[in-house]
């Protein structure tokens, strides 16, 4: 079967920062990926270490969805609409670092 695959990527400015959104589809598994401002990762490549002011990621994976965002400073989590929170369990921080791979895959980097 071919691969088919469609990426979209939009460039705005919000908060006086960027919003990228990248939509990929291909053999049956769907990712999509917004981010709004800057968004850095721990050394692992498995978390979240800062978002800048204003600034949030949305990562949905086959419909399972993560969203970071900067809360006066502190990294706000909410996974498939359960609710704001700062402490991820094991599921949450294994999707996390799912998400935050998936990010680094499609050419985001904590230096952009």
């Amino acid at each position: 079967m071919a691969m088919a695959a469609l990426v979209l990527l939009a460039t705005a400015c919000r908060f006086g920062g960027r919003h990228t959104t990248i939509i990929e589809n291909a053999d049956g598994r769907t990712v999509k990926i917004e981010y709004r401002g800057q968004t850095y990762f721990t050394e692992d490549g498995k978390g979240i270490k800062f978002i800048t002011p204003h600034g949030s990621v949305v990562c949905s994976i086959n419909g399972d969805d993560l969203v970071a965002e900067n809360d006066n400073g502190r990294i706000v989590y909410e996974i498939n609409g359960g609710g704001k929170q700062t402490e991820l369990d094991g599921y949450g921080k294994e999707f996390l670092a799912k998400a935050v791979q998936e990010m680094i895959k499609r050419g985001h980097s904590s230096d952009k």
